[in-house]
């Protein structure tokens, strides 16, 4: 069902680009994996309802809360004008202590 995993990466990077960052491209990759990874336990799990959807929306919102934390720590400078902060592969690692959430670890 990419359907799910199609509606958690549209709320990842909504996260993100609300809080002025955007998903380096690998980072994009990693959290794109780990999306795949949690909507197979999804599926294996039979728990495909729209409140279980919820679920998993607002743990991988919590994902993200803490990679813009911890991009937001970092003040990496952005470049040119009008860029956004870079989250970068080191915030996803780092969120990861939150684990394990359901369906994402």
């Amino acid at each position: 069902m990419i359907d799910i995993e199609n509606r958690l990466w549209a709320s990842a990077t909504q996260d993100v680009r609300d809080a002025g960052m955007e998903f380096t491209v690998p980072c994009s990759r990693n959290v794109r994996d780990l999306i795949r990874a949690g909507a197979s336990v999804m599926r294996r799990e039979g728990r495909l309802s729209e409140s279980d959807l919820e679920a998993a929306d607002a743990n991988l919102i919590r994902l993200t809360g803490e990679m813009i934390r911890l991009t937001g720590e970092l003040r990496e400078p952005v470049g040119k004008p009008g860029a956004r902060m870079p989250v970068r592969e080191t915030a996803l690692v780092g969120a990861k202590r939150l684990c394990p959430l359901w369906p994402f670890g």
